[in-house]
């Protein structure tokens, strides 16, 4: 049996020890809630660091579902929590979770539209396979091109459901506009630095001479464009102008009222009593200093980045344009283009477009440079405008030929899943446009739209 001391005995009858024995026992009958709070807030914790890695890792790949996923496993959670501790770690998360969807959404935007990319891509390349086996006789190819067929629709039913976002219609077609423009931006960069080297080697050279002529034919070759043509045709009005201010002074010709002029205004003295000779030394001299510097200017470098990019954004411009209406070949957009061209040999023109699409992007530069050419081609630009109108009513023409050849044969459905049958209707549709053309040019009749003959 255990022995106590008097003492011992004794201080339990005293209130203080008694107070204490309290608590202590209190105490020890908390212990295992908070033994479990404790065991929470650790399970809390290794959750929810394998947590955060994993809704970083989604954000990152711009899976906003995934995200959402993830918020209603934390909103679980935080209904499961007991501990203020594990709650408040809980909340924390689901705060830095609404962080990270603002990092998901534009990478998950950025998807869609490589998504749309790649599948206008893969309907250009169905189209050219289609186009392909439309005119293969080989065994098996009807098969092969009813299975294109149905390729093709999967991947336009796939291109519908991304453009019925029209949003995300206008963020591919900037991203389409600027990789066009970058792309060319670098051709161009390219081209301005072979026109810089071909315009130092012409200067290099006697105007009319054999090495002259030689350079002159590689450029026409090389294409280079307006700017080196324009440096051809000064240099050679220069050289001509230098024979002619040589013949003067080899004829010791009186000065004319226009060479006095120019003296003149120049600030060069003709003191009275000067003799003839002098005054058309003077004039010589001074007329060569101004061909020099004529010849300096007409040979002076390119701002290769400016010009590059001018020229691209241009070209991008007038891809767009004819693309939209379909204007490939037609001799009125040839001529605008070659205006275009031999408007941005000035360099203050260069810089009013630089200036003009500054801080725009995407459509907006089209829209830009497209009023600048309105501005400066007038006449060019209303023939587009009138193409355009044309496009409009050849659509409509087209759309009753289409109706007109699913009234002929019911058997084919304007609603295919597959679009096997709207293709087959197209082509049929086409095959009466090209009658029609034959017949009224045997015929010498024009119908009202280009689809049908007119031009």
């Amino acid at each position: 049996m255990a022995k106590f001391s008097q003492a011992f005995l004794q201080s339990m009858t005293q209130p203080a020890y008694q107070e204490g024995l309290f608590t202590a026992a209190q105490q020890l009958g908390e212990m295992p809630g908070r033994m479990r709070e404790a065991q929470e807030v650790r399970a809390t914790q290794e959750s929810l660091v394998e947590m955060m890695n994993t809704n970083s890792r989604i954000a990152e790949t711009g899976n906003v579902k995934g995200l959402e996923e993830q918020r209603n496993i934390l909103t679980g959670m935080l209904s499961s929590a007991t501990s203020d501790t594990s709650r408040d770690m809980i909340l924390g998360e689901l705060s830095r979770l609404e962080g990270l969807r603002d990092v998901a959404k534009p990478v998950a935007r950025q998807r869609d539209v490589n998504t749309l990319l790649r599948a206008e891509k893969s309907l250009k390349e169905a189209d050219d396979q289609i186009a392909s086996l439309r005119t293969d006789t080989s065994p098996g190819a009807s098969i092969r091109l009813d299975a294109a067929l149905r390729a093709k629709q999967a991947i336009q039913s796939r291109i519908d459901s991304l453009r019925s976002d029209a949003t995300l219609v206008t963020e591919v077609d900037n991203a389409k506009i600027d990789m066009e423009i970058a792309a060319l931006t670098k051709d161009e960069a390219l081209r301005s630095a072979r026109k810089n080297d071909m315009i130092a080697r012409l200067k290099s050279v006697p105007v009319n001479s054999d090495e002259w002529n030689d350079l002159v034919e590689e450029a026409g070759k090389q294409n280079l464009g307006a700017a080196v043509n324009s440096v051809i045709t000064e240099l050679n009005e220069l050289e001509l102008k230098r024979l002619e201010v040589a013949r003067a002074q080899e004829e010791q010709r009186k000065l004319s009222d226009e060479e006095e002029a120019e003296l003149t205004k120049a600030g060069v003295p003709l003191p009275p009593g000067l003799s003839n000779i002098e005054r058309r030394r003077r004039y010589t001299v001074f007329a060569n200093a101004q061909i020099e510097k004529s010849v300096n200017k007409a040979t002076r470098p390119l701002d290769v980045p400016s010009e590059a990019r001018a020229n691209a954004l241009v070209k991008t411009t007038l891809d767009f344009m004819v693309r939209d209406a379909e204007l490939e070949g037609l001799p009125f957009m040839q001529d605008l283009s070659d205006k275009v061209e031999n408007l941005l040999t000035n360099p203050e023109e260069m810089q009013t477009l630089q200036g003009i699409v500054a801080d725009l992007s995407g459509s907006e530069i089209i829209s830009a440079v497209q009023a600048y050419i309105k501005d400066k081609f007038p006449k060019q630009y209303a023939e587009y405008e009138q193409v355009l109108q044309n496009r409009t009513v050849e659509a409509e023409e087209f759309k009753e030929l289409l109706d007109e050849v699913y009234s002929e044969d019911t058997s084919l459905d304007p609603n295919d899943p597959s679009g096997v049958d709207q293709e087959r209707a197209r082509i049929r549709a086409e095959e009466k446009i090209r009658m029609a053309i034959a017949k009224e040019q045997r015929e010498g009749g024009l119908f009202k739209g280009r689809l049908l003959g007119a031009n």
